[in-house]
């Protein structure tokens, strides 16, 4: 099933070689994602699957395009500047707590 123009979210943990992160999809095909690392291959559930905004998909058409992102405040800012609703900003924040990031929201 293909999700054309849907935006998905992925929580990596952090272990002894880096912080954990946030990934997130545009273009995203998939609720389950295999991320290649070291020493064997991790599968990632999305946690959040959103509709991209008009700016994201006329930057990335239907490229699948992976984002990492080591901080809360990094991710609001990037969404922010291409016009991700507002709406959809408050629910994915509702995520901060249970998926934590090694620094907070920037003030």
């Amino acid at each position: 099933m293909i999700l054309q123009h849907q935006a998905a979210y992925y929580y990596m943990s952090a272990n002894a070689e880096r912080p954990a992160e946030i990934i997130e999809i545009l273009n995203s095909d998939r609720p389950y994602v295999q991320v290649p690392m070291r020493e064997e291959d991790v599968m990632l559930e999305a946690f959040f699957v959103r509709d991209m905004s008009a700016e994201e998909i006329q930057s990335h058409g239907n490229n699948q395009v992976w984002q990492i992102f080591g901080t809360w405040g990094e991710l609001i800012d990037d969404h922010l500047k291409l016009h991700v609703n507002d709406y959809v900003l408050a629910e994915l924040f509702h995520y901060k707590n249970q998926y934590p990031l090694p620094e907070g929201m920037a003030a």
